[in-house]
């Protein structure tokens, strides 16, 4: 049995269809199709596909944000002009058929919720592994251990769409811990810090200013990751940032370990106001 789509239909059908249910706002292409199959419609699903890429490829379509799709300017134009086609040919094929088309109420899709992860789990993760590798080091300092510096790097990125930004800061970190050894020396330790950071801890051996020039290398790195993904990534282009950092080094007079942590963030926050 040849189907509709065989014959070019299915896409011309799905083609008015998304220009049509475009017209108020973004949607994902996988909520229109449900809306468009809960119609039961005698057209195969792969005419919405061609009809939907052919659309991307001639720019009356664009990506928009959480994966979803917009209508451009001129997909606005053509959309008109597809209604002023249809309208010509529905009476014709009203003739044709002899019968009266009663329309049917449009089904009702509910638009799936995207829910990322809680910056909770983050800080969770902050209070168990951080603080704890901080406690450590500071009692092996106290007991005559060397002393430490205790570096934090944030990626504040502002992406289009969530999705993008949350995908970038990932890269960023992932490839920064990766290589934490390599670039920062084999005694430090890296650890994720926040949402969208790391920490650094590392002794000092013979260098008392480590802690800065570890903050100044951890700053450059990230900064060189998130430009290099922004020019090799086509879903990374326009994206802005901004890499911040701050330093703090342990002495005798630091009696806690959540202390040192106040002094690293109270010098990041430093650093983003000379940013800014």
């Amino acid at each position: 049995m040849v189907r509709p789509a065989a014959t070019g239909l299915a896409t011309a059908f799905y083609r008015l269809y998304l220009l049509d249910a475009l017209a108020p706002e973004p949607a994902r292409p996988t909520t229109l199709l449900a809306k468009i199959a809960a119609e039961q419609l005698p057209l195969a699903s792969g005419g919405f596909s061609r009809a939907l890429q052919a659309l991307l490829d001639g720019g009356y379509l664009a990506p928009a944000a959480e994966g979803a799709v917009a209508l451009t300017p001129l997909g606005a134009a053509e959309r008109m002009a597809e209604r002023e086609r249809w309208k010509k040919v529905l009476p014709t094929a009203a003739r044709l058929l002899s019968e009266e088309i009663v329309p049917r109420p449009a089904p009702v899709v509910s638009e799936p919720v995207v829910r990322y992860r809680a910056a909770e789990v983050a800080e969770s993760y902050l209070d168990r592994v951080l603080l704890a590798a901080l406690r450590e080091r500071l009692a092996q300092a106290r007991d005559g251990g060397r002393a430490f510096a205790l570096v934090l790097g944030v990626a504040d990125v502002d992406a289009p769409a969530e999705a993008t930004r949350r995908a970038m800061v990932h890269r960023v970190i992932r490839a920064t811990l990766g290589g934490s050894q390599t670039i920062f020396g084999g005694d430090t330790s890296a650890f994720r810090y926040g949402d969208a950071g790391i920490a650094l801890i590392a002794p000092i051996v013979a260098d008392a200013t480590r802690g800065s020039h570890l903050a100044a290398l951890v700053r450059a790195r990230m900064d060189e990751l998130l430009r290099a993904m922004s020019a090799n990534v086509r879903a990374f282009a326009g994206a802005r940032w901004r890499v911040r950092s701050g330093a703090a080094t342990w002495s005798i007079e630091i009696a806690t370990s959540g202390a040192l942590l106040r002094i690293a963030q109270d010098a990041l926050a430093t650093d983003a106001s000379a940013a800014a």
